[in-house]
């Protein structure tokens, strides 16, 4: 086996040789990415998880068990602050400063695009804290998961995906074990899981109204202009709400609307504050993190928040999960890796499902090494454009 050095000798040195020795200063600026990309991961899932216990915290009865009136606060002080930013940077904000990727926002953007997506975003963020109060952190991060069965459900059903048994095989593995951690909830509260249920449809929905309408034909909106857009809309929906509910009979809106009073939010206020803050942060480490990531990389923090999250609700808020839901949620979240590889590497995938894993992870293995070539009894051999003389004793 043979390699070419540096000063174009032929050495015996074995199968494997880098093709390219890296300096010193490409090294330490590989090193400086890598450090950086995982410190914005590492404050996204803190940031995320965060707020997660954050806002179950305030849902619990005795606090601010209030869910529309803390999603509009939300809303607010996103919608305050996301304007502020771009006052302050406004090349934060491609899709509404950059000539290239400039999105027009127009009434019939706002009405057929941003409406729509506003209208089941603010639905879904009221009935994932409604949630907290019925059910664990754990088990809700659980059934979360199940999302990815009726986002590809949905996107068969309007045409953006096709139907194929491989994506079959995976929604139907993705079923059984969101059924075990179902099966193994030892606190199971109907009502709550209805709430979670209608919140993962909501999100679902979501998704599916901006692959339709905000990706398309140049009309992708970065992270931080979807913040900036989509908030005020949010914030306007949901005071309408709150209208509604002020004006509904004390005992139409049962335990799960009731509004809060003055005092409420005089003995609240810092935490209320506290948690939109955290809450506008988490969006800015998701547009830094994403600006920094692959699509894979942003992928695999998400599944790490996840884990994170029912870690923490296990061990810190002492959430019960049985032998069974926690075999159902290592099986979910595997799965859910696979189905993200699919979906980001579909050419990987068309021998099969083992085939394209074991391409994928392939494919992450460090590339400093190439295979060379067998020299046979050949006396020249072309590699590249270059044309190297071998001596018989060297082949």
């Amino acid at each position: 086996m043979v390699t070419i050095t540096a000063n174009n000798k032929i050495d015996k040195i074995g199968e494997t040789t880098p093709l390219i020795v890296p300096s010193q200063n490409d090294r330490g600026q590989r090193f400086f990415q890598i450090a950086q990309t995982t410190l914005l991961a590492v404050i996204m899932i803190v940031l995320s998880v965060g707020l997660i216990n954050f806002n179950n915290y305030l849902m619990k009865k005795g606090r601010f068990p209030f869910a529309v009136p803390l999603v509009l606060i939300h809303m607010g002080f996103c919608s305050v602050c996301a304007f502020v930013l771009f006052v302050l940077k406004p090349e934060r904000f491609p899709s509404l400063t950059d000539p290239v990727q400039k999105v027009t926002i127009d009434l019939r953007f706002l009405c057929r695009g941003s409406l729509p997506i506003a209208l089941v975003f603010s639905a879904s963020l009221v009935l994932t804290n409604l949630a907290y109060s019925h059910l664990s952190i754990a088990f809700l991060q659980m059934v979360k998961e199940s999302n990815v069965v009726l986002v590809y459900f949905f996107s068969v059903l309007v045409g953006i995906e096709r139907f194929g048994w491989k994506q079959v095989a995976v929604v139907l593995s993705i079923i059984a074990a969101t059924m075990m951690t179902v099966k193994g909830e030892l606190h199971f509260e109907l009502v709550g899981f209805i709430v979670q249920s209608w919140a993962v449809v909501c999100e679902c929905v979501r998704v599916i109204l901006q692959a339709l309408m905000l990706s398309g034909d140049g009309k992708k909106l970065d992270p931080l202009s979807y913040v900036l857009v989509i908030s005020p809309i949010c914030f306007m929906i949901l005071g309408s709400a709150l209208a509604v509910l002020c004006y509904l009979p004390k005992g139409m809106l049962g335990r799960d609307l009731a509004l809060p009073t003055i005092e409420d939010f005089k003995a609240w206020w810092p935490l209320l504050l506290l948690d939109s803050m955290l809450a506008f942060a988490l969006n800015v480490s998701i547009a830094a993190l994403i600006k920094h990531t692959s699509p894979v990389g942003y992928i695999l923090c998400q599944i790490l928040k996840d884990v994170a999250a029912v870690v923490i609700g296990v061990l810190v808020l002492k959430n019960v999960v049985t032998g069974m839901q926690g075999v159902g949620f290592i099986l979910q979240i595997l799965l859910v890796l696979v189905w993200s590889m699919m979906k980001t590497f579909p050419e990987k995938f068309k021998d099969g499902l083992l085939q394209g894993i074991v391409a994928v992870l392939e494919g992450f293995l460090p590339v400093a090494y190439v295979q060379v070539p067998r020299i046979e009894a050949a006396n020249e051999k072309k590699i590249g454009t270059a044309t190297c003389q071998l001596k018989a004793e060297d082949a």
